[in-house]
C-alpha cells in the first residue's frame, strides 16, 4: 500500500512540476487564444457533448489549464458563475488572469480531481479538456465528479486521446521527425534544428523533461463509457472527431517544434491553420461516414447524474 501511495505522490509532483513550468508559455505552445476562433472550437465541442442548447449556470472545470475550454464556453454564453480547479498553482493563476482581462470573474482553486474541495451538489455542470489521461486514480476521479454534480447535472470531457488515433499519431510524429533530419543533413542541422532547452535553466530543463512522465492513458472509448457508468452515472455517451486533421495538426506540431525560428515562412501559421480546417470538414462530412468511431484520435464523453 505504501508504495502505491508514494508511486501516486510521485506522479502527482511531477504534474505540479511539469504544468507549473507550462503555465507560462501553455497558450502558445498550444495556439490557444480566447478570440472567436477557439470559442467557435469550443462550443462545437462542447454541443456535439450537448446539442440541446441548454445554460448551465454552475459550471467547473477540472484540470483547467489556463482556462480554454471554460472561458470560451463562458464567452459563448454556455455557463453563468465559472469555478476552476487544476493541480498546478501556476495553471489555476493564469485562468483566473485570462478571465479578469475578459471581464469573467472565475473563482479558482488548486486542487487534484480526485479530492475536489467542494460540497456535494455544488454544480450543474462539470466541464474537463483533455485532463483525464494525466490522472492517476481514475475510479476516484470519477466518483469526485458525480458527487460535486447535483441531480440531473452533466459531465463533459473533451479532449481525450483514443488508443488506435494515439498509435497513428505516434507513427505521424515520427515521420515528421524524420524529414526534419533529413532536410537538415541536407542543409546543414545548425541553420535548421532547434535547441528545445535554450534559455532555460536547470529547474526548467528538469520540468521540461517530464513531458513523456506525465501522460499515464489512452482510450478506447468504450473505457471511458465504463468509467462514468461505474461512477454512477448515465445517460452515457462517446463520440470521436479528428482523423485526418489530427495526423495533418501532430505532424506540423512536430515540425514547429524542432525547427529554429524564421525557417519556416511567414505564411506558413496561416497555410496550417486552414489545410487543419479543411482536413477537420472532410473528417466530419465524409470519413465519420466510413471510418470507424475507435480510430478517431479524439474522444468527448458526456453523462448526467440520475434525478
Amino acid at each position: 500500500m505504501s508504495t502505491h501511495v508514494d508511486g501516486v505522490t510521485n506522479i502527482k509532483a511531477q504534474q505540479v512540476a511539469y504544468h507549473d513550468w507550462e503555465s507560462g508559455h501553455y497558450d502558445h505552445k498550444w495556439s490557444i487564444s480566447f478570440d472567436q476562433r477557439c470559442i467557435d472550437y469550443a462550443y462545437g465541442r462542447f454541443r456535439k457533448a450537448v446539442p440541446d442548447g441548454r445554460r448551465f449556470d454552475r459550471a467547473l472545470e477540472v484540470g483547467c489549464g489556463t482556462g480554454f475550454f471554460l472561458l470560451n464556453l463562458a464567452q459563448a454564453g454556455v455557463v453563468g458563475t465559472a469555478h476552476c480547479t487544476d493541480i498546478s498553482q501556476g495553471m489555476v493563476d493564469t485562468c483566473v488572469a485570462n478571465g479578469a482581462r475578459l471581464g469573467i470573474d472565475v473563482r479558482g482553486r488548486v486542487a487534484d480531481v480526485e479530492s475536489l474541495p467542494y460540497d456535494d451538489d455544488s454544480f450543474d455542470l462539470v466541464v474537463g479538456h483533455a485532463v483525464v489521461h494525466h490522472l492517476p486514480d481514475l475510479p476516484a476521479a470519477f466518483a469526485q465528479l458525480r458527487r460535486v454534480l447535483e441531480p440531473g447535472g452533466r459531465l463533459v470531457i473533451a479532449g481525450e486521446p483514443t488508443r488506435t488515433g494515439d498509435r497513428i499519431a505516434t507513427q505521424v510524429k515520427r515521420a515528421a521527425r524524420i524529414a526534419v533530419k533529413l532536410a537538415a543533413a541536407a542543409a546543414g542541422p545548425k541553420r535548421i534544428l532547434a535547441d528545445p532547452t535554450t534559455g532555460l535553466h536547470t529547474d526548467e530543463r528538469h520540468a521540461a523533461a517530464l513531458e513523456a512522465e506525465v501522460d499515464l492513458h489512452i482510450f478506447d472509448p468504450a473505457d471511458l463509457e465504463a468509467l462514468a457508468i461505474s461512477a454512477g452515472f448515465t445517460d452515457v455517451r462517446t463520440v470521436t472527431e479528428e482523423l485526418t486533421a489530427n495526423w495533418f495538426g501532430w505532424a506540423t506540431r512536430t515540425v514547429e517544434a524542432m525547427v529554429r525560428p524564421r525557417v519556416l515562412p511567414d505564411g506558413y501559421p496561416w497555410f496550417a491553420y486552414r489545410t487543419w480546417q479543411r482536413l477537420f470538414a472532410f473528417d466530419e462530412a465524409v470519413a465519420q461516414r466510413f471510418v470507424p468511431k475507435d480510430v478517431f484520435y479524439n474522444c468527448i464523453l458526456t453523462a448526467t447524474v440520475p434525478e
